[in-house]
């Protein structure tokens, strides 16, 4: 068996899989959005002569919460000659495969966090014999799902519109009353907790820093501390608050967080890890190897 193992982000490897197809793509991904189908239809150049068979979980719950949009699937019927549509409530497997020649099997779902947001991992695997099979499973499935023909998928998405409107009524009513504000606070009093258990277990705000820097170098090569900052606030959104300034004597000082990891930065400097050159504000950070 011939495979290659993936980490994220996936889109790069997504869209070279995906541009392989000459005639067939099977998908089965509980999840699709409006981003995830944009990535996937700017990876297939003439899409008149194939044949998509799509299982998801178009259920109430994931309608609801605007994780499975139907919007997004009717872009299929709309872009394909031949596009086939289940949906299948207990599914969770994310498999892809083209022409029975290759398949993806992944955690990563037909939507923006599983194809360049979220930290996933997967399979690429090129065995035609093992595709074949993994084809017939996933197709398997698929007749145990709800067919959602392209008219009845135009009827959910009126009903969609409807609820989305009634939660943003809702959402506004709320949005200033005493439930609101304790929700809030019990959201923040998590995130406290979550942030205390970092430093309990040992590893400081300075260590944390460190180890993702040395992580970003070894995956993406040199970078300007600027480009760190965007990895880092992207592994780190909790601790990477735009909203709290360092504040000296009065005075505001940038960003607290984009301090830190400047000075863990030095701290790996000094350490021998990592090394900087170009002028201030364009420096390159890379690790010292060898």
């Amino acid at each position: 068996m011939n495979f290659k193992l993936l980490k994220s982000p996936f889109e790069n490897d997504f869209k070279t899989f995906l541009g392989k197809t000459k005639r067939e793509l099977i998908i089965s991904s509980p999840f699709i959005n409006e981003s995830g189908v944009s990535i996937f239809l700017n990876s297939i150049q003439d899409k008149s002569k194939i044949r998509v068979n799509v299982l998801t979980n178009l259920s109430v719950k994931n309608v609801v919460n605007d994780v499975t949009q139907p919007t997004a699937l009717l872009k299929m019927y709309d872009s394909f000659q031949e596009t086939t549509i289940s949906s299948l409530e207990r599914l969770h497997a994310k498999v892809y495969v083209v022409d029975e020649t290759v398949a993806m099997i992944a955690s990563a779902n037909l939507t923006y966090g599983g194809l360049i947001h979220n930290f996933e991992y997967g399979v690429l695997i090129d065995d035609t014999t093992t595709v074949k099979l993994v084809k017939q499973d996933v197709l398997g499935y698929a007749t145990l799902g709800n067919v959602i023909d392209k008219i009845l998928l135009e009827k959910i998405i009126e009903e969609s519109q409807k609820i989305e409107r009634l939660k943003t009524e809702q959402e506004n009513r709320i949005r200033n009353s005493g439930l609101a504000i304790l929700l809030r606070k019990t959201e923040q009093q998590i995130n406290d907790n979550l942030l205390e258990n970092r430093v309990s277990k040992g590893k400081t705000i300075n260590k944390l820093f460190s180890d993702t820097i040395l992580y970003v170098l070894a995956k993406h090569g040199s970078l300007t501390t600027e480009e760190l900052h965007t990895y880092i606030q992207h592994i780190h959104p909790d601790i990477c608050d735009n909203s709290i300034d360092r504040v000296i004597n009065g005075q505001r000082f940038g960003k607290k967080w984009k301090h830190l990891v400047r000075d863990a930065q030095q701290s790996l400097k000094k350490k021998g890890l990592i090394q900087n050159n170009g002028k201030r504000g364009r420096q390159q950070w890379f690790l010292i190897t060898g």
